[in-house]
């Protein structure tokens, strides 16, 4: 038979256990909101950075397509130090890849636009291949944004 003290200990685990569960339960809900968060955020990142890349695709004259290069680096240098995203490799691609963009903008030649595009759009779709859960969201984000920029 079990004594008032061995009952009142044993009421007084249950609660700790339960309590226990709870905040595990919760810490575990929040590390997987937060993560959910810096996923979302990596890939809002990615889509300002394929806007920039629209505003290069529009600029008319030498001197908006090298401004929009300058917000474009800007950005690719904040995304690389948030995320570390790219090798230097791809970046060098990247770079020549925005080089032809820029110059085909400013030559308002659409055929080979929308051939940059498409590149750029492939390099971030195999980076993404080889990254991170987080820093695939930031290359979503620029396939998803550059698909639209192509589209319009």
């Amino acid at each position: 038979m079990t004594t008032a003290p061995a009952t009142e200990r044993n009421k007084r685990m249950t609660r700790i256990g339960t309590r226990a569960l709870a905040v595990g339960g919760a810490l575990v809900a929040v590390a997987f909101v937060a993560g959910c968060g810096q996923d979302l955020t990596a890939e809002r990142d990615g889509r300002q950075l394929a806007e920039a890349v629209c505003d290069l695709k529009d600029a008319s004259d030498a001197e908006s397509a090298e401004a929009a290069i300058a917000e474009i680096e800007q950005q690719i240098d904040d995304i690389v130090r948030e995320y570390g995203v790219a090798t230097a490799e791809d970046r060098g691609d990247i770079s020549n890849n925005l080089a032809d963009l820029a110059e085909h903008s400013v030559q308002d030649n659409e055929v080979l636009l929308q051939q940059d595009l498409t590149v750029l759009l492939r390099s971030a779709e195999n980076i993404r291949d080889d990254a991170t859960e987080v820093q695939q969201s930031v290359w979503t984000g620029i396939a998803a944004g550059l698909q639209e920029c192509t589209a319009d």
